[in-house]
């Protein structure tokens, strides 16, 4: 199973923390095809929060995670990072970038 932490800034600008926890390697395909492509569609902010709520465990992040997805769907942005938790400050760190994971799938399933 791999874990994603995601920040989510909602097309009305609410900001959303929660996690998807199966699939979301982006090579796995579930996370960007059933999530991340359908709320770039959508500009409705009530439609995109009840998207998140059946792909994602709300209000949470988890110190296991392997990935983080930030995701802008005001500006449609998407990038994808290593997680990282530093357990001796007890915060999450964003790792390595590594959105062209990320865009090398979506060239992929277009083709």
């Amino acid at each position: 199973m791999t874990r994603s932490n995601m920040h989510i800034i909602l097309t009305n600008g609410k900001k959303i923390k929660c996690v998807a926890d199966s699939s979301s390697a982006p090579e796995q395909g579930y996370i960007v095809e059933n999530l991340i492509q359908p709320l770039l569609k959508f500009k409705h902010a009530s439609r995109e929060l009840e998207l998140i709520k059946e792909h994602c465990t709300m209000n949470e992040q988890r110190i296991n995670a392997t990935y983080r997805y930030e995701i802008n769907l005001l500006t449609g942005r998407v990038a994808l990072f290593t997680e990282e938790y530093d357990s001796g400050m007890d915060r999450f760190i964003r790792g390595e970038d590594i959105t062209e994971r990320y865009e090398t799938y979506l060239r992929m399933i277009k083709n």
